[in-house]
């Protein structure tokens, strides 16, 4: 137990010493983050990255790769995000796109967001918040991108994020 602990550390100092200009990998895919992404901070051994947008305490947006045929498909996934939601209400737009070869879908959700830990009977409403997700699938296993905030500043963060995910397809300059 020891021993997975220190490698956790190790791994989650490593990362926050990136600067924003470094890339790295979570999955199957290498992210090449612009100036407008700041490495963030996660509590959590399920997020493999994080990064803030703009600032420290930016929007966050964390990085989840649970291995081969783990973390659910697109629609599972889609569910389980919508379900975070009021009611499991939340206007979603899922736009499925192609950076490459690679086939993906972005996801939008608006509504009153349920804050509060993941199995917590109590949790705040949050109303006119947002999330935007993206599902990359592939076979050594499915990358997951979310990330939460006010509705308002999400809104400015989408067209970052999309070259962001864009960023893991471009080809090496050779």
């Amino acid at each position: 137990m020891k021993i997975i602990a220190t490698i956790l550390a190790v791994s989650l100092s490593a990362l926050s010493a990136l600067s924003a200009q470094d890339s790295f990998k979570v999955g199957n895919f290498t992210f090449k983050p612009e100036k407008s992404w700041v490495i963030g901070k996660t509590s959590s051994h399920m997020v493999k990255a994080a990064l803030n947008h703009s600032k420290k305490d930016g929007p966050l947006l964390k990085f989840y790769h649970f291995g081969e045929g783990q973390g659910g498909g697109v629609e599972a996934n889609i569910q389980r995000w919508k379900r975070q939601f009021e009611n499991g209400e939340a206007k979603v737009l899922p736009e499925n796109k192609t950076f490459g070869d690679q086939k993906l879908t972005v996801v939008t959700m608006t509504g009153t967001y349920m804050v509060g830990p993941m199995m917590a009977r109590n949790k705040t409403a949050t109303p006119e918040y947002m999330l935007i997700g993206a599902i990359i699938p592939h076979p050594s296993g499915d990358v997951f991108l979310k990330m939460l905030g006010k509705e308002a500043d999400l809104k400015k963060t989408k067209a970052d994020f999309e070259k962001l995910i864009a960023s893991a397809f471009e080809k090496a300059a050779k």
